[in-house]
């Protein structure tokens, strides 16, 4: 049994377009600035807007990465560049006395404290390097200067910044990493919870070419001469440009994380009322940073901010294609009105459902329809996601509903199983169990190319691929029936809805 599929041109798919747009007056038209290259700190482009929102808002940051990757020069030259008063503390080695300095009771029974030069009474930036292996008792402490600026219930005064540094925590780090920070412990919830920004930098080996040698060669030796008015012009850019944005696209934005947060919860990343607010006020933060670093100021802003934003990074290993997926379902999904259809076919969280949809939803414009059909295909299993591209494959090559692009990735599922067929192989179990379905498929009223090519895929999709003895085997029957379920309703919606594409 074959199926001939015609070759398709190759079309570069049309991307969405960006919805909500910050209309600022004297918006950048130069070239992009950089906030760390002046400053001799590069590879870190990308998280450059990140970097400059948490200076403009003043929130906490915290910044995560393997050794080696310049987090604490970074913050050093930051806040020189800021001239601003920074205490750095090697929280692994922290004792408290080292914060407050020690507690002398003076004549009227107040008590006072008798500061060591590296006290944070006068710090403008506390800055708590290895905090991921602080003691217990240490970071309790902490987590009132993080969080309010106060120590043992007193105010800090003259402190403004409040930035922190950690390796990954075991379990926060890829299952393929050489080597393990063993001595690092995840934070506690409520003090990851308190830093508005956390921001992973990427390793040495990621970055490109040309920052690689950078880097090799000595880039970061020194400042240049105008990194520290530079890095000024920029914050203070940033914080004028933060009103503007919230003005004139808070309400779109607030919409925007409230679609979020549903999005990261259906992925198991539970997001808080505290912390909700805080990725409002990151979003505006970035949206105003993007502009005064003379970049976009749209989709990827919103994008940023989901990748500096959750907490849940310095505690398990969060995908970063996850934390990407959940963001494009929220800014394709809210940069629609009400009334487009479009919201309801991306809304669908039933693969299958929304594969079905892409197909009969009216007034769903054909780059949409073929974005919807082939993540349907994706998010489904192998057999169901192959059985719904055999049973919609002549439809699309009979009518133009989605893109040549779209076809072809329909059209290569179905042609791995159609060309040929599938090969029957493994010991007499899993033999027995292939001629069984063969027989079970008999018993149905399926036309003989569809049984054909119902039996290729369970053959090559459904059989384990371990194929040794005690490895279980599925129920014939339950994948017979589901692969029949799909079948049967891409036909009915084919026949009853596609009359009014």
């Amino acid at each position: 049994m074959a199926v001939v599929v015609p070759r398709m041109r190759r079309k570069r798919a049309v991307a969405p377009v960006a919805p909500v747009a910050v209309a600022v007056a004297g918006t950048p038209a130069s070239a992009p600035r950089s906030l760390l290259r002046p400053l001799g700190v590069v590879g870190y482009d990308t998280l450059e807007p990140a970097l400059l929102a948490a200076l403009a808002t003043e929130e906490p940051l915290l910044l995560v990465s393997d050794h080696g990757a310049a987090k604490t020069l970074l913050l050093v030259r930051l806040a020189n560049a800021l001239s601003l008063a920074l205490r750095h503390y090697n929280a692994s080695i922290l004792q408290f006395d080292d914060l407050i300095g020690f507690p002398i009771p003076d004549d009227a029974g107040a008590i006072r404290y008798a500061a060591p030069p590296g006290a944070i009474w006068e710090a403008e930036v506390a800055f708590f390097d290895e905090i991921g292996r602080c003691r217990p008792d240490v970071a309790n402490k902490l987590f009132p200067v993080i969080h309010e600026k106060r120590i043992q219930g007193v105010a800090i005064e003259r402190l403004r910044y409040r930035w922190a540094a950690t390796n990954p925590p075991p379990d926060a780090q890829a299952s393929d990493d050489d080597g393990r920070y063993d001595g690092v412990e995840p934070l506690d919830p409520a003090l990851a919870d308190r830093f508005a920004f956390i921001v992973s930098l990427p390793r040495f080996a990621d970055l490109s070419d040309a920052d690689r040698r950078l880097i090799i060669g000595g880039v970061g030796d020194a400042p240049t001469a105008s990194a520290a008015n530079t890095v000024r012009e920029l914050v203070y850019a940033t914080k004028a440009l933060i009103p503007t944005v919230r003005a004139t696209s808070g309400d779109a934005l607030a919409t925007y994380v409230d679609v979020l947060i549903a999005k990261l919860g259906a992925a198991k990343i539970v997001i808080g009322g505290r912390r909700a607010a805080m990725l409002l006020r990151n979003v505006v933060a970035l949206r105003a940073a993007h502009l005064a670093l003379g970049l976009a100021s749209d989709e990827r802003a919103c994008r940023a901010a989901v990748l500096s934003s959750i907490p849940d990074v310095v505690r398990t290993r969060v995908s970063r294609a996850t934390l990407l997926a959940a963001h494009e379902a929220a800014w394709r999904e809210t940069s629609m009105s009400d009334d487009d259809p479009r919201r309801t076919l991306l809304s669908v969280r039933d693969p299958l459902r929304r594969a079905l949809l892409s197909l009969s939803l009216p007034g769903v414009s054909s780059v949409i329809r073929g974005e919807a059909l082939c993540t349907a295909l994706a998010d489904l299993p192998a057999a169901e996601s192959t059985m719904l591209a055999w049973t919609v494959l002549p439809t699309l090559l009979e009518r133009e509903l989605v893109p040549a692009t779209a076809v072809e990735t329909v059209a290569s599922l179905v042609s791995g199983i159609a060309y040929g067929g599938a090969e029957v192989r493994g010991f007499g179990p899993h033999r027995t169990w292939a001629i069984d379905v063969r027989r079970r498929l008999s018993l149905t009223a399926l036309p003989a190319n569809d049984l054909e090519f119902m039996h290729g895929v369970i053959a090559t999709c459904c059989t384990p691929a371990q194929q040794l003895t005690g490895v279980p085997l599925p129920d014939a029957d339950r994948v017979i029936v589901r692969l029949l379920e799909v079948r049967e309703a891409c036909l009915a919606s084919l026949a009853t809805q596609l009359r009014v594409v």
